[in-house]
């Protein structure tokens, strides 16, 4: 036996190139793992391209925050769910695992299948964000490119198509270049949007310049909000505001303590981005106003910034947007490709999604799929006739598909721990019925917002529709070589 060995069962020895790569363990502290929840969520990208649906097109008009601490509720008793759930099974298939040996494998398999499809519609959007805030940001400071330019959809996706390469390169590359790349893209973006709207705060409340508009409690005050439609329309969009927290919990093979750290790191990002919102969005409500908001659509945040302080302001605010979706496209690619990962060591997706380089330590190949599926929808998205339509529906689809795998999650913590019921007040409550209760609010938002939605809901309906014959033909395929779909259930009758 050499020292390149080690002993494998019954003593043999195992050559190193005979093990199998894992996944790099033990790399992510609570504040790496902190970072990648917050950048996952990107506030200067979620505002960016969902304030002016929220006070627009869900109708909720300047009670746009009461309408995002609603949504918070339900997302925080997730978070909660998953911090639970991850504690006692730390996979990286998160939820998709866990609702497989709690629930039913099937159903788990449907439910990674939905996350992996709003990953990839996530990471056809998000490049295209980029692209027009790449372009944008050259011909506003460089003067590189004409208007004409920044205005085709042919540049923007050559540009998407880029950003997109460039971040599924920094994913390959391993786990830490990745954390670092979020902690420059998490400072560059916070800096920018905690301290400008702070500023345009404190500017209306000295100057009161043109059409701003003075602080009111009531935006705070959730029966304000007009029409049950607008309440579970702009709780979608809120849902989407506060997605991504989940990727800390995705990394929990990666991390440190893999049972405590990522499902903390979770709940914590979910305070922190709800203070960060909150405050944007009344800040932005203030200086601009609803009419200004509405007319300048995706481009609110930048003329936020100009009209806070100048040409200057708008640009750094531009350069905060591009950082902040470059990075939540990244977070977006890393549990997905961590998801399928997962699938298929169970042996129910492409074995070639389970492959990890074993110099990186990532599952590069399936990583690299999933890049690719979402470049066909960019080119996808790009061809269409009315890219700002599709652009607006992709938020909400994205939206109803996150409430959906929230919900049932949420559903399966409170079945998993149904055991712990009357050990105690605080049990019951934070393992069974607050859990059920933020899985029943957003399962039903998914479903009234679908019904609403007519033909812009049908991603989600072929999303959800495509999982029962592929779950299916999973199951013939596998039959035999898979214990997959005849595991017994587990349950939990203590909290540790």
């Amino acid at each position: 036996m050499t020292t390149n060995d080690v002993v494998g069962p019954f003593g043999a020895p195992v050559p190193n190139r005979e093990i199998p790569a894992t996944l790099k363990a033990e790399e992510l502290s609570l504040f790496d793992s902190t970072a990648v929840a917050v950048s996952s969520v990107a506030p200067a990208y979620s505002a960016s391209s969902t304030i002016y649906l929220l006070i627009g097109v869900a109708g909720v008009g300047l009670v746009a925050p009461a309408v995002l601490i609603v949504s918070f509720i339900p997302v925080l008793l997730i978070a909660y769910s998953y911090f639970h759930l991850n504690r006692r099974n730390p996979n990286c298939g998160a939820s998709y695992s866990w609702l497989a040996e709690i629930v039913n494998p099937a159903f788990g398999w449907i439910n990674g299948w939905v996350q992996i499809a709003a990953s990839v519609l996530f990471c056809a959007q998000a490049p295209i964000l980029a692209g027009q805030n790449t372009l944008q940001f050259l011909h506003s400071t460089l003067h590189w490119f004409s208007p004409a330019t920044v205005a085709s959809t042919g540049w923007q996706a050559v540009v998407a198509t880029l950003w997109l390469a460039l971040v599924t390169w920094i994913c390959v590359v391993g786990i830490r270049w990745t954390t670092n790349a979020q902690w420059v893209m998490v400072l560059i973006e916070y800096t920018a949007v905690i301290v400008f709207s702070i500023g345009g705060i404190i500017k209306v409340a000295l100057r009161h310049p043109a059409h701003s508009v003075n602080f009111s409690l009531s935006w705070f005050d959730p029966f304000k909000i007009h029409g049950f439609s607008a309440l579970t329309g702009g709780i979608v969009l809120g849902v989407f505001f506060f997605w991504g927290w989940d990727t800390a919990v995705n990394l929990n093979e990666e991390s440190q303590r893999a049972s405590h750290i990522p499902g903390r790191a979770g709940i914590i990002s979910m305070w922190l981005l709800l203070a960060v919102f909150l405050v944007n969005i009344v800040a932005v409500q203030m200086l601009l106003g609803p009419q200004a908001i509405a007319q300048q659509g995706a481009s609110s945040l930048f003329y936020f910034g100009q009209q806070f302080a100048g040409s200057w302001a708008s640009y750094v605010m531009l350069f905060a947007v591009l950082s902040s979706t470059v990075a939540t496209t990244q977070t977006t690619v890393l549990p997905a490709a961590r998801i399928t990962l997962s699938m298929a060591r169970d042996g129910v997706f492409p074995s070639v999604f389970a492959r990890i380089s074993p110099r990186f330590r990532v599952p590069v190949i399936g990583t690299l799929l999933v890049s690719a599926f979402s470049f066909g929808l960019i080119l996808l998205t790009t061809l269409s006739s009315s890219a700002s339509s599709v652009f607006s529906n992709l938020t909400n689809n994205i939206g109803v598909l996150i409430a959906f795998y929230y919900g049932v999650t949420g559903l399966a913590c409170a079945w998993a721990f149904r055991k712990v019921w009357g050990q105690s007040t605080r049990s019951t409550l934070g393992l069974i019925v607050l859990p059920f209760i933020g899985g029943i609010i957003l399962l039903f938002t998914c479903f009234q917002v679908m019904k609403a939605g007519g033909m812009a809901a049908l991603p989600d309906i072929l999303t959800l529709g495509s999982s029962l014959p592929l779950v299916a033909l999973t199951w013939a395929l596998t039959k035999g070589k898979t214990d997959f779909f005849h595991r017994p259930r587990v349950s939990y009758d203590t909290i540790d």
